[in-house]
């Protein structure tokens, strides 16, 4: 009886695992609830990495997914941002490079274990700004191909996008007379579906 037990929990367990495998290898692409969507901080910092020449204002971020549903392929382009907006900063102060719209959204990984996603990264392409951290300095930042800014979009496990954190890590360019070389962004935005303030963006693998 004992070795017919053991057998069948090595069977049961045999069983999950390979349905957790399938699973795994199906679940290539992801699925959005909506194309359109908005991101909102109601405060986003911009400094140099140590925290200096801080820059902190709402920001305000719409885009939409190029399909609802797309491959997770490193580097897709998967969004474009068409509209950013700067409100009025804590410190500092920042414009946005308006014709330098749209810019570019590319799928770079996920986190978690398959079929269960905790989060997606995407990088952030072409955004352009100016920064003016006081004392007359006016300073231009750029992310690029090389030289991206990353957001992860957390997710909960009832599948909705609850919040888009950028990585405080990767270094932004920036130009100008007195200006620090790099920048880092940092704090959490609310991402919601294109027109709506409370409803969530859900996040789904198919």
């Amino acid at each position: 009886m004992r070795h017919r037990s053991a057998a069948a929990t090595a069977a049961l367990t045999a069983t999950l695992a390979l349905a957790l495998a399938v699973a795994a290898a199906s679940a290539n692409r992801l699925s959005y609830s909506t194309q359109g969507f908005r991101i909102t901080w109601s405060q986003l910092t911009f400094s140099e990495s140590g925290g200096g020449l801080p820059i902190r204002c709402p920001v305000t971020l719409e885009g939409s997914f190029h399909s609802r549903t797309i491959a997770k392929l490193r580097g897709a382009l998967v969004a474009h941002i068409s509209r950013a907006a700067i409100g009025v900063c804590q410190e500092g102060n920042a414009t946005i490079l308006s014709a330098t719209l749209p810019w570019h959204v590319t799928y770079q990984s996920f986190t978690g274990t398959l079929p269960s996603l905790t989060g997606v990264r995407h990088l952030l392409i072409g955004a352009a700004f100016q920064i003016e951290p006081g004392l007359g300095i006016v300073c231009l930042a750029r992310t690029m191909a090389e030289s991206p800014a990353a957001g992860d979009a957390n997710r909960e496990a009832g599948g909705n996008i609850t919040s888009l954190s950028p990585d405080p890590s990767l270094p932004i360019p920036v130009t100008g007379s007195l200006c620090p070389p790099f920048g880092v962004f940092s704090g959490g935005g609310e991402v919601h579906v294109l027109g709506s303030t409370s409803t969530r963006v859900r996040l789904s693998l198919i």
